[in-house]
């Protein structure tokens, strides 16, 4: 019976989740507009942010909540480095997986994504960039360097911040088919105070149900009797990153491929950067054979997905689903190796 409410709630929980992720898209893509940005700028900043506050607050809370608890610190600090490393490989593999999953559901006549793949090339440029760095850093002794890259990460996230802003501005697009949700609901007239309501709270509740969701995940891990680097490495960024997948299903499904990809990309050069920095200034960033694999094998994936986008000047459907083979592969060897 107890084990039948946990399975109810974590149905009920991933219900939640799909639901705030409409809201949000909805008003994410209403606040672009009001603010004139293009749907680079709202897919890989506005929405990243909303949506990467799960995903970031699993590390903090494993660093500094075991720290002040006074229990294990190097666990908490293993599940610490396997969610900021985690998370990056979710979003490169299984997120670029089921986007092609959904433009086979979707039936397009044409398989492949309707947006400027030039866009896509400079999401990859600054991710191989910072990411292999980020890598490198385990590898590292010297406090003073690893501080210098800490700030290095930082300050190229808001260097990609402004570049992506500014192209924005200059490539301003309104492209929006639906009202904002609480405008009909509440029955008023749309403003900014009205879509800041709705972006705010969609964001809160992403927060709660991704936060007990992941909860419920690491119940059956437990009961399952799953090593917490799977647990860190694969259940949690899954169960994190679902916004950022349920975000690009809603986008795809609508014929909003460059939100929809920008949502994705803009996501892997945040978690290369900002929750890495963090992982690097308050961890020992000790990266082990798993998660050096890991790592790895997003770069690697990363850099062939970005050179057949280059060659083809397309993203057709099978490279997406090609990403389903690292992604699982991964998982396999996981499993197989714990």
């Amino acid at each position: 019976m107890f084990f039948l409410i946990h399975v109810l709630a974590i149905i009920f929980y991933l219900t939640m989740i799909i639901y705030a992720c409409s809201f949000f898209t909805n008003a994410t893509e209403h606040l672009g507009c009001k603010l004139k940005l293009g749907n680079n700028a709202i897919g890989s900043i506005f929405a990243v942010f909303g949506t990467s506050f799960p995903e970031t607050i699993v590390p903090i809370i494993a660093i500094f909540g075991s720290f002040i608890s006074g229990k294990n610190i190097s666990v908490g600090q293993d599940i610490a480095l396997g969610a900021i490393i985690g998370s990056p490989f979710m979003l490169s593999t299984f997120a670029l997986f089921i986007t092609g999953i959904v433009l086979i559901i979707t039936k397009r006549p044409k398989k492949e994504l309707n947006l400027d793949y030039k866009s896509i090339i400079r999401h990859y440029k600054y991710f191989l960039i910072a990411y292999p760095i980020a890598i490198l850093a385990s590898f590292i002794s010297c406090k003073y360097l690893k501080i210098f890259i800490i700030i290095f990460l930082l300050t190229f996230y808001s260097f990609f911040v402004y570049r992506t802003l500014v192209k924005s501005k200059q490539n301003f697009c309104e492209n929006i088919s639906d009202d904002l949700f609480f405008s009909e609901l509440l029955k008023i007239k749309e403003n900014i105070s009205c879509i800041l309501a709705q972006f705010i709270i969609s964001i809160i509740a992403l927060g709660i149900f991704s936060h007990f969701f992941v909860k419920e995940i690491e119940y059956f891990s437990n009961i399952l009797n799953i090593s917490p680097i799977i647990l860190s490495l694969i259940i949690t960024p899954f169960a994190t990153e679902l916004p950022e997948c349920i975000n690009s299903i809603i986008w795809v499904k609508n014929n909003k491929d460059d939100l929809a990809m920008t949502n994705i990309l803009g996501g892997i050069v945040f978690q290369a950067m900002i929750p890495t920095s963090i992982g690097i200034a308050f961890t020992p960033w000790i990266l082990n054979s798993k998660i050096l694999l890991n790592s790895t094998t997003v770069i690697i994936f990363s850099a062939i997905f970005s050179l057949i986008i280059l060659t083809v000047k397309k993203i057709k459907l099978m490279p997406l689903l090609s990403a389903g083979l690292f992604y699982f592969g991964y998982l396999i060897y996981v499993f197989l190796a714990q």
